[in-house]
């Protein structure tokens, strides 16, 4: 809000905006620096994230269908959603563990959410880990189930290791991901995420085929 901001923005020069919907949304509340905003994508090392992806794990994964998703663990990531979609997972007796890398203010909540519904031994928090690249390429699924997003390096790490990807259907997550060609956007609701996630599971041939088409975008 201009409030929050003090109306700093019109005192710079250029301003960039990592996604065109976040520059949408910025012209929206700052009309008068329409001229002044360009979009700037995050750049990322493919190469290296690959080359990266082919050491071990520090920490053993469980059999069975493993989810993935980095990101700080604050309430804009969703990792609350995540754990009552893994409750319904699990109820459907689909064998899931779902491994969370990040650290955050909302670890204890979420450790304590996940007890609350005795899904702890499912939900696996990483940590902080200095390479995340072998996780993504030991996961069955991405899933980034976000409140909001302006535009995502997770997501973007995850389509050049060809993952399968579910995300919320939100602002940042639309521009990265077309829902059915390169993976599947779903309504942000526990319901939302687990059927999403039980769709990858009922379909292997076209959550592969999504791993492939985002591999090849992320080229």
């Amino acid at each position: 809000t201009r409030r929050l901001d003090k109306d700093c923005y019109v005192d710079f020069d250029r301003i960039f905006a990592v996604s065109d919907e976040t520059a949408g949304v910025f012209a929206g509340v700052y009309p008068e620096c329409q001229q002044k905003l360009s979009v700037f994508h995050n750049l990322i090392d493919t190469e290296a994230i690959r080359q990266k992806a082919l050491s071990p794990v520090e920490k053993s994964m469980h059999e069975g269908i493993r989810l993935l998703t980095v990101g700080r663990l604050t309430p804009q990531k969703g990792f609350d959603c995540a754990v009552y979609a893994l409750k319904l997972l699990l109820e459907k007796q689909y064998p899931v563990y779902w491994y969370i890398i990040g650290e955050g203010p909302e670890y204890g909540r979420l450790t304590q959410l996940a007890r609350s519904l005795h899904v702890e031994d499912h939900f696996i928090f990483l940590g902080m880990q200095t390479n995340p690249y072998p996780y993504f390429k030991m996961a069955d699924f991405y899933i980034h189930a976000t409140r909001f997003e302006g535009k995502s390096i997770a997501i973007q790490e995850a389509q050049v290791l060809g993952c399968a990807i579910a995300a919320s259907d939100c602002s940042g997550n639309r521009e990265q991901i077309v829902s059915g060609v390169d993976g599947l956007l779903c309504p942000f609701s526990p319901e939302g995420i687990a059927n999403a996630v039980e769709y990858l599971i009922e379909h292997p041939q076209t959550a592969e085929s999504f791993g492939k088409e985002a591999a090849q975008k992320a080229c």
